[in-house]
């Protein structure tokens, strides 16, 4: 049975505590912003690059070691220190308050573990080795990102603004659905690849008029 149940978690606003001021917290912490979380640390010592943080307003900064409450009212907690006593008892407090709590390190303590993440814009693909072999997932990722390069990036982009224009022109679902798949399933992208890339949304664009015409559809 897996352990781990694969979901995208939308973050935007909501309260998420790292205890902990290290660079592993702080990795964490700047992932977290990225999906626009309210980010709170705490941490009698933390990086320059969270001291800077604070300073500029994205994230509060609580300099002290962590005490029972902190966690109250967040969404999600990552337990990000070196201190045994401290991560059972932040731990302790995180599963009462039913906040998601990840351990680092410890994966057997975590209700999720972050994936390895190759992000092309929009495309994210993620890597998971249910915490069994960290540096495993971190090999595939590598290897991967050789296969998805940063022409995804437009594509997936072009390919958004193409699934919006599509779904005002046409009402019938079935030539939508042919539409989408003859475009993704064509070679466009592969031409791409080592081209200019901002090209791509112009080639999408005239794939499409090409579809909706009566060519390329099988």
């Amino acid at each position: 049975m897996d352990k781990y149940y694969p979901i995208m978690l939308d973050l935007c606003g909501k309260k998420c505590v790292v205890i902990g001021g290290g660079k592993v917290a702080q990795r964490k912490v700047l992932s977290l912003l990225r999906c626009g979380a309210k980010v709170k640390v705490i941490s009698p010592k933390c990086t320059d690059k969270l001291k800077k943080l604070q300073i500029e307003g994205k994230i509060e900064l609580i300099k002290r070691p962590y005490t029972f409450g902190d966690i109250k009212g967040s969404f999600l907690a990552f337990i990000a220190t070196d201190q045994e006593k401290v991560n059972k008892a932040s731990l302790k407090e995180a599963k009462a308050e039913g906040a998601f709590v990840n351990v680092i390190d410890n994966p057997y303590e975590c209700d999720f573990v972050v994936p390895s993440v190759i992000k092309r814009g929009d495309l994210q693909i993620t890597v998971s080795t249910n915490g069994k072999s960290p540096m495993l997932s971190k090999k595939i990722r590598e290897e991967l990102e050789e296969t998805f390069g940063e022409e995804y990036r437009e594509y997936i982009h072009a390919l958004g603004n193409l699934r919006e224009l599509v779904l005002e022109e046409i009402d019938d679902i079935h030539i939508r659905r042919k539409v989408f798949k003859t475009i993704v399933y064509s070679d466009l992208l592969e031409k791409y690849k080592n081209r200019d890339i901002k090209e791509i949304r112009n080639a999408v664009m005239e794939l499409y008029e090409n579809v909706i015409q009566g060519i390329d559809i099988p």
